[in-house]
C-alpha cells in the first residue's frame, strides 16, 4: 500500500511539473504576441499591425465597440508613447490564446491624453494557417 501511495505522489509531481511547463510556454507565447503588437503600434508599422488583425476582429473600449476597420483607425490616430507591459496570464484553448495583462502607457486617443497609469487589457489570438491573428481586444483605460 505504501508503495502504491508513493507511486501516486510521484506521478502527481510529474504531472504538476508538466502543467507548470505548459503554462510557462503559453505565457511566453501570449506575452510575445502582445509585446510585438505594442512595439509595432508604437513604431507605426501599420503593414505588420494590419497583417495580424483578423477580418472578424472586435474590440471594446470605455467609449464603445469597434470592428477591425474601427480599431485600425483608432490605432493609427493614437500617439503611443513609452510603455510597460506586466502581469501576463495566458491560457491556451485549442488554437486560441487568451492573454490578460497590465499596460502602462502615455497615449493620446481621439485628441484626449490618457493617464499613464496601469490598466488592464485582454486579448484573444487565434492560430491561423501562417501566423497568429488578433481576434479580440479589451482596453479598460478610461478616456477623459
Amino acid at each position: 500500500m505504501a508503495f502504491a501511495v508513493a507511486v501516486c505522489f510521484r506521478f502527481s509531481a510529474v504531472w504538476l511539473q508538466a502543467q507548470a511547463t505548459a503554462t510557462a510556454s503559453e505565457t511566453s507565447e501570449g506575452e510575445k504576441l502582445e509585446r510585438q503588437m505594442a512595439s509595432d503600434i508604437q513604431a507605426k508599422n501599420w503593414k505588420a499591425v494590419e497583417a495580424r488583425i483578423a477580418d472578424g476582429f472586435q474590440s471594446v473600449h470605455p467609449d464603445g465597440i469597434r470592428d477591425r476597420a474601427g480599431e485600425i483607425a483608432l490605432l493609427k490616430g493614437m500617439n503611443f508613447g513609452a510603455f510597460t507591459l506586466s502581469n501576463f496570464k495566458s491560457t491556451t484553448i485549442g488554437d486560441n490564446i487568451v492573454v490578460t495583462f497590465t499596460m502602462t502607457v502615455a497615449e493620446t486617443i481621439d485628441g484626449k491624453q490618457l493617464p499613464a497609469k496601469p490598466a488592464y487589457r485582454l486579448s484573444v489570438w487565434k492560430k491561423g494557417a501562417k501566423d497568429w491573428q488578433w481576434i479580440s481586444h479589451a482596453n479598460f483605460t478610461p478616456i477623459r
